[in-house]
């Protein structure tokens, strides 16, 4: 049976974006093997002065490093090595201040890696994770789809590059506006779940 790595990040009570990844999981539990990394029960550890060099000596110098220091970066390379083991992802985040939450940024810096999801060549950055695909399921209470909002969207388009940096094709299914069209937030959160559906066909 393929893979499914669902990456979450929905702190928020009655969290729209929850329903959405929710509702991902509804259809789709019976034709993959969902592992669910909860982000905000497991948290990456941001690049700090300790593991930003210790990341960056053995990633780009070759550097050996002892047992201390693999355990400084175990849980990013934990995380890094569910993203290589698995053949589908969807990421599940609202939008805040027109990018990523923290944390969610924190887990992208976590499993872009030099040699190990991508490498650099003559021609520039290669992907290493070939044969996967990705999905980014993401609202805000803006509607960050239309102008003049529109070109201040940092956010999928953020993910979206990294995912193409590693090889991964990406989609979006976004539900942009829910405050400010609360007559139909409803209708646009059940458009949502008919975009999961016929994703998940292509899919599996």
């Amino acid at each position: 049976m393929n893979k499914t790595l669902i990456i979450s990040y929905t702190p928020r009570d009655n969290s729209n974006t929850k329903k959405m990844v929710d509702y991902f999981i509804e259809k789709n539990k019976r034709k993959t093997r969902i592992t669910f990394l909860d982000l905000t029960e497991e948290t990456p550890d941001l690049l700090l002065k300790e593991n930003l060099n210790l990341y960056v000596n053995r990633n780009f110098g070759g550097m050996e490093l002892n047992d201390e220091q693999h355990k400084i970066l175990y849980k990013n390379d934990k995380m890094m090595n569910q993203l290589l083991a698995t053949d589908f992802l969807v990421l599940a985040s609202p939008m805040y201040n027109m990018s990523l939450p923290a944390t969610v940024k924190a887990w992208v810096d976590a499993v872009v890696q030099a040699g190990k999801t991508f490498e650099s060549t003559e021609q520039g950055p290669k992907g290493l994770c070939e044969n996967k695909q990705a999905l980014v399921l993401m609202t805000s209470g803006s509607d960050f789809g239309t102008e003049p909002l529109k070109s201040m969207n940092f956010a999928t388009p953020l993910l979206t590059a990294c995912f193409g940096l590693m090889g991964i094709p990406t989609e979006a299914i976004n539900v942009f506006g829910i405050q400010q069209y609360p007559d139909i937030a409803e209708e646009m959160l059940e458009t949502s779940k008919n975009e999961i559906e016929l994703l998940s066909k292509k899919w599996y």
